[in-house]
């Protein structure tokens, strides 16, 4: 099969797929989220009450994996909070956006429309 012919009939093969939703099904938009919620979120606080095997036996694999995290300890405490400093200065910079954005549509609905 040429590359041609392949392309030909991938595109064909799209054409009969049938991936709509049913009728009456729609995904809906989710509501936008505020800033604050963005903050809460970007904060990182993982609970070790959470790490626990659900296996047979899981009892000594949830304790190694508890050792595991406390002889990590400082790593990952290190880590964490590099990645929430980022998330927060991010955060911040995305804010500020919105804040100049929303500035500049008020000052250019108070001029009026431009002639160009």
């Amino acid at each position: 099969m040429t590359p041609e012919e392949a392309l030909a009939a991938a595109r064909a093969a799209a054409a009969e797929r049938d991936d709509a939703l049913p009728a009456g099904m729609a995904i809906e938009p989710t509501e936008r989220v505020s800033i604050e919620q963005l903050m809460e979120w970007a904060t990182i606080e993982p609970d070790p009450d959470l790490m626990r095997s659900t296996r047979k036996l899981g009892a000594p694999i949830t304790w190694a994996k508890r050792q595991l995290v406390h002889v990590m300890r400082q790593y990952l405490r290190e880590l964490q909070s590099q990645q929430t400093r980022f998330n927060l200065n991010v955060l911040l910079r995305v804010a500020e956006l919105e804040d100049r954005v929303k500035d500049l549509e008020e000052h250019a609905a108070a001029r009026g429309p431009t002639d160009t």
